[in-house]
């Protein structure tokens, strides 16, 4: 059943329509595979609710299920710009606003005699002011009458709109504080950078998408959760993942996906069985295109254990060892 509702803010499907008469030479492998998503209409609702009310879309769901691909579909959709970050047990708040090298400007300062230079020349925009404000990332914050010794490289994937999406991939990894400490900067769409006193926020007129995922591996904070639409990915089903295997391999020429895809499912159901990590849809993908270019078909004796073993089976590769 599709569900009705109005998509004129996230429409993969015309924009769909639209990419089949471009000429994709000019596209970046990155975009090539981030149009290679296979959407349902939970995920258009999701990512439409998150873009006409502003809020972060938080994204949750076992591995393979899509969550930190579901980013660069949603901007090669809606063709803004784009921006990832993974995060780690070490990643703090400022490192998604700004960093200040204080350090190399006391060097810097000490081998001058004294003669401070400008802060503007220590500062590295981070991820969300790239996002919120391209223009003054470049120039490190800094007024058109200061000059500069380097400028910046944005750090976009690809894209020149002035609207971006950014990917905060695995948020749970970092610590519980890190989550709320971006609460007022993602609410007020701005912040302050304290060394150059300097106040960042993003135009009326332009809007940022905050794709943020989570694997549950810790619980996070009431407050952020209600600041956020939230979004649930299942493990693709039989024909979600023949559906996938067209966008990424083209037609089943070979009547192979249908085989593969019964092979991971039962490989998955096993592993959940063992308590262990279960095979992936990327691992789906390359077992596919090594079934293809290898000419090895599942049940094909020896073979085809081999490539079990080694492309969907990892988890147990250094089992006892």
């Amino acid at each position: 059943m599709t569900l009705q509702f109005n998509r004129t803010a996230f429409d993969p499907e015309t924009v769909r329509r639209r990419w089949k008469t471009q000429d994709t030479k000019k596209l970046s492998d990155e975009q090539s595979r981030a149009r290679r998503y296979e959407e349902r209409d939970d995920i258009v609702l999701a990512v439409n609710a998150a873009i006409v009310t502003r809020r972060p879309l938080l994204v949750y769901g076992p591995p393979g299920s899509g969550k930190s691909s579901l980013a660069g579909f949603v901007a090669e959709v809606l063709g803004w710009r784009y921006y990832e970050h993974v995060i780690t047990s070490r990643t703090q708040a400022l490192d998604l606003l700004w960093g200040f090298d204080a350090i190399r400007r006391l060097s810097d300062a000490q081998a001058k005699k004294g003669r401070l230079p400008a802060n503007h020349d220590y500062v590295e925009p981070g991820i969300l002011w790239w996002a919120f404000e391209s223009g003054s990332a470049l120039r490190r914050g800094a007024g058109a009458g200061v000059k500069l010794k380097a400028r910046p490289k944005d750090p976009a994937r690809w894209g020149k709109s002035p609207h971006a999406v950014v990917l905060l991939d695995e948020i749970d990894k970092a610590d519980p504080f890190v989550p709320n400490d971006l609460l007022i900067p993602i609410d007020r769409g701005s912040f302050d950078v304290t060394e150059l006193n300097a106040h960042i926020e993003l135009p009326r007129d332009r809007q940022v998408l905050l794709v943020i995922t989570t694997n549950g591996e810790r619980e996070l904070a009431p407050a952020f959760l209600r600041r956020c639409v939230q979004l649930e990915l299942k493990a693709p089903d039989l024909g979600q993942l023949q559906r996938i295997a067209e966008l990424h391999h083209g037609p089943d020429k070979e009547r192979l996906y249908e085989q593969v895809a019964n092979a991971l499912l039962q490989l998955q159901r096993a592993a959940r069985e063992k308590r262990v990590r279960p095979p992936s849809t990327a691992e789906f993908l390359d077992a596919i295109q090594a079934c293809r270019e290898l000419r090895i078909r599942p049940g094909m004796g020896k073979e085809w254990e081999l490539l079990t073993s080694g492309l969907m089976e990892k988890q147990s590769t250094f089992a006892g060892g």
